[in-house]
């Protein structure tokens, strides 16, 4: 725009008027390239008034005709000039344009509305530029924060998982503990006594009658072999960590309805289900993350957990009685994919769908490997 002005200075005015019109042209140039950070409100009015008084004197002493230097000055506090101060500067410089247009007695209507027309399109032009650029700058900052905050979220969940996966594994094993404990102090002291007490009556029924010492001599292998069977279950009882079971779901669903009022019920086909260590940490986090969910959003008063297995998967099916109907649209959000990613890295699968009148439901099926889990019995097949 500032260019198409430089043939006709060049025509019509003198070599002194043209110097000054390109200097005026370079003033314009370096506003534009001048670095953003520069500009602070105080130097942006500054050089708006100076550069504005500057071309209107030349308008007035060279000719009407350089008041098309305005229109970039236009742009520029369209750019530059933020709140009502542009607009104010805006229809400033544009009356006193229009001032000096009316002293020059060859411009008509004719002439002065395109020139109108032209400085108040390069002024909105410029301003919606810069209302469009800021929007776009503090959505980028917006989702850089969000992106921020969400990648905080994850690694505080992630944290947050850990800590309740290590707490039900503690809780776990000092059950098993004290179990192996109660075990051996009192079934084991009970056997020890009578292995001493048959021995005893095995020395006063020396000389009595054979059968009885051949009975006596069966209770005592009876006896040793019970305590040596004691001693073997409470030695794995207490070391092995490669199945946790049902335990830590019932614990967990016990202090939900306890803390929160939600009812909580757990059923499996074999109470004493014994799972894989690491399907047991998975139903138990997808479990945490359905509950968290439930209390959240779904106003429901009954929570139903139901454990089962096949063949070759185990089975874990949450449902609510909810607010959620089948006409709702179920979009997933962080608990649900986190769910996904987790199912998925047992190479497993999850779906999930609204329950008919209302509620919610999630279906989860995690392949084993090998042979069963021992002490677990086949299952259904649900």
């Amino acid at each position: 725009m500032v260019l198409i002005l430089i043939p006709n200075s060049y025509i019509t005015e003198t070599s002194f008027q043209f110097a000054f019109s390109l200097l005026i042209i370079f003033c314009h140039f370096w506003l534009f390239w001048s670095p953003k950070h520069w500009w602070n409100p105080a130097r942006v009015e500054i050089v708006t008034i100076l550069l504005g008084l500057v071309t209107l004197l030349k308008g007035y002493v060279g000719g009407s005709e350089s008041l098309g230097l305005m229109f970039p000055l236009a742009i520029f506090i369209g750019a530059r000039m933020v709140n009502r101060r542009a607009l104010v500067y805006a229809i400033g410089m544009g009356v006193f344009s229009l001032a000096v247009l009316l002293m020059d007695s060859e411009n008509t209507i004719s002439h002065l509305v395109p020139f109108v027309l032209t400085y108040v399109g390069c002024f909105i032009g410029a301003k919606g530029y810069r209302v469009q650029y800021e929007a776009n700058a503090q959505t980028r900052l917006h989702l850089e924060q969000l992106q921020n905050t969400l990648a905080q979220l994850k690694e505080a969940h992630d944290e947050l998982q850990e800590a309740a996966v290590h707490t039900m594994q503690v809780a776990v094993l000092e059950e098993r503990t004290r179990i192996a404990r109660d075990l051996h102090d009192q079934l084991g002291h009970s056997l020890t006594s009578l292995i001493v007490q048959l021995h005893a009556l095995k020395f006063m029924l020396e000389n009595g009658p054979q059968d009885a010492q051949q009975a006596v001599k069966n209770m005592l292998v009876v006896a040793k072999q019970s305590l040596d069977d004691i001693r073997g279950s409470v030695h794995t009882l207490a070391t092995d960590q490669s199945s946790l079971g049902l335990a830590p779901l019932r614990a967990f669903l016990s202090q939900t309805e306890k803390n929160t009022g939600l009812r909580c019920e757990l059923v499996a086909d074999d109470p004493e289900l014994v799972l894989t260590q690491s399907i047991s940490i998975s139903f138990y986090r997808i479990l945490q993350e359905a509950v968290t969910n439930t209390l959240r959003h779904a106003d429901a008063t009954q929570l139903e957990v139901v454990v089962s297995r096949s063949d070759s998967h185990f089975y874990l099916t949450i449902r609510d009685d909810g607010a959620l109907t089948p006409q709702n649209v179920i979009t997933p959000g962080f608990g649900l994919s986190s769910m996904k990613e987790r199912v998925q890295e047992q190479k497993g699968s999850i779906s999930f769908a609204a329950r008919d009148p209302h509620g919610f439901e999630i279906r989860v099926a995690i392949p084993y490997a090998g042979d069963c889990p021992e002490g677990d019995n086949h299952g259904d097949g649900r």
